[in-house]
């Protein structure tokens, strides 16, 4: 496996912009790509020494694991591209690849993930009511992403002791279905809140624990959100934890 060079020319400034804005729209833009793509550049060619066999030999549980890791690498290189692709434009611009999907069952798949992570942090319930299932019209892969960011927000800020637990609540009267990420974290002030999903905010959380990133993963989860007419939102209570809600339309039954 190879990492794609990085040849995407900086994004055009919008009609009439600020040359000193577009100037520095096209740095931030510059740093993104670079910050996103150097952990790939090292995780490629080490993943596929260790799936070749060149390490050693594999238990099948080991190629089991590095299976899973194969997969999802490559899932994370397709999803930089089209960021890069796109020369970081609004990522609700282009058309969702909406189908019936059941987001909480790639909220269980996600989890299921988390629980190989030997590092340790909070337990990832995802709670089931009677069935069916409910589904979404939505794009699988957005909502994937979305989900995905949700439970590692909720697993980074959450104790070891805590609880982070997926639900989903069906359609109502509104043609929507819910699914809400809650945890049992230190939760945020309304300041923070009001400010979450602006790009590159980082609250006071995230400089406490250390926690990794660039403070633009809600960012772009609004975005994908709205991509298939749905609604990302927070709710929270400093000490309370915070109560993550993806809307979606109901998928016709």
């Amino acid at each position: 496996m190879t990492v794609p060079a990085d040849t995407t020319p900086p994004a055009p400034a919008p009609d009439g912009a600020d040359e000193g804005g577009a100037q520095a729209a096209r740095e931030r833009q510059s740093h993104v790509r670079h910050e996103l793509r150097a952990p790939l550049a090292v995780i490629y060619p080490l993943l596929s020494l260790l799936v070749d066999g060149e390490s050693g030999a594999l238990s099948p549980q080991q190629r089991e694991h590095l299976v899973v890791l194969e997969r999802n690498v490559e899932r994370l290189e397709a999803l930089v591209t089209g960021v890069v692709d796109s020369g970081w434009s609004d990522c609700s611009a282009a058309p969702a690849k909406r189908e019936q999907i059941s987001p909480l069952d790639l909220a269980e798949s996600v989890a299921a993930l988390r629980r190989l992570d030997r590092s340790g942090g909070p337990a990832v319930i995802v709670k089931r009511a009677a069935p069916p299932t409910p589904r979404a019209w939505a794009d699988a892969d957005d909502v994937r992403q979305i989900v995905t960011a949700l439970i590692r927000n909720a697993t980074t800020y959450t104790p070891s002791s805590g609880l982070v637990s997926v639900s989903m609540a069906p359609a109502d009267d509104s043609g929507t279905v819910t699914l809400e990420v809650a945890d049992t974290g230190p939760g945020m002030s309304p300041e923070e809140l009001a400010r979450a999903f602006e790009f590159g905010f980082r609250g006071e959380a995230a400089t406490r624990v250390k926690a990794p990133g660039l403070g633009i993963g809600l960012w772009v989860c609004r975005r994908l959100a709205e991509r298939s007419d749905g609604l990302l939102a927070l709710a929270s209570e400093p000490g309370g934890g915070v109560r993550a809600t993806l809307t979606l339309p109901a998928a016709a039954s």
